[in-house]
């Protein structure tokens, strides 16, 4: 993570500042994994409040925290009206600032393994970070972009979702160079409640794709004319097993991963 002052965080996030302004290195969202120098974020959901940790992290030794109430602590700390929303904010913001190319990939099945294997490759001649242990959502996407240093390269990064209007929030944290959809399939269907909602779904990796992006679409996928207006002036490459005489030379990817191997990678990884 690159360091970044409460007072910037602060304003990022629309939240108040009390206390000093000090430098933080590194923002937890567990408060047993506090190193030195963390910012601890109480992050809040329907089911959890991680508020009633805040003891724990100021005994592991954090410098400070995100809260979204007035609190008792002899440390500075930040009050937002929402701790999830701030913490995407943050990685917004390191995002952008650090602006490595990123690669966002989703689908219903094999973005896990095309995600692996991509990483694999790039990171033996560049500095990137990648989704790991599929936090793939809302909380694990942010966290991910958190580990972004000035010497990284490329961002490696997995969509996923449950339910309607998370691939969009996602997207609109990672703000993607290259969006990939690797397939559209029967999944997760008590949340999308048919194939069509699956595939609007998916396509939301289209809605905040940076300048002069590319997006990557399997043929093969199910109402891809659903996507139309969403890659109108956008550079387009497709892959597919069962239309092969439609599909466009993937030259693009190769320029990006500076390598050969990822188009292997992506056509195993639909086999």
């Amino acid at each position: 993570m690159i360091p970044i002052s409460l007072k910037k965080i602060a304003s990022i996030t629309n939240g108040l500042l009390y206390g000093k302004n000090i430098i933080i290195d590194n923002i937890s969202i567990n408060s047993k994994k506090i190193i030195s120098n963390t910012l601890f974020i109480a992050l809040q959901g329907n089911k959890f409040d991680a508020h009633i940790f805040i003891e724990e992290a100021l005994q592991k030794g954090c410098t400070a925290i995100i809260t979204n109430r007035k609190i008792i602590s002899f440390i500075s700390y930040i009050i937002v009206e929402n701790t999830t929303i701030a913490l995407g904010q943050i990685a917004t913001w390191i995002r952008n600032i650090v602006d490595p190319k990123i690669l966002a990939i989703t689908g219903s099945c094999g973005k896990t393994s095309v995600k692996e294997m991509t990483a694999s490759i790039l990171k033996k001649q560049h500095h990137i970070i990648y989704t790991t242990n599929n936090e793939n959502n809302h909380i694990g996407v942010p966290i991910t972009l958190l580990r972004l240093k000035k010497t990284d390269k490329y961002g490696l990064i997995e969509l996923g979702a449950n339910n309607p209007g998370e691939i969009r929030y996602v997207s609109k944290i990672s703000q993607p160079n290259i969006a990939l959809i690797n397939n559209i399939y029967y999944a997760h269907l008590k949340g999308f409640k048919s194939l069509l909602g699956i595939s609007k779904e998916k396509s939301e990796i289209l809605s905040y794709l940076k300048n002069k992006s590319t997006v990557i679409i399997n043929l093969d996928s199910h109402h891809l004319s659903q996507w139309k207006k969403k890659i109108q002036n956008k550079k387009i490459l497709y892959f597919s097993i069962e239309k092969k005489k439609k599909v466009i030379s993937l030259l693009l990817i190769l320029k990006f991963t500076q390598t050969k191997h990822l188009l292997l990678c992506i056509h195993h990884a639909e086999k």
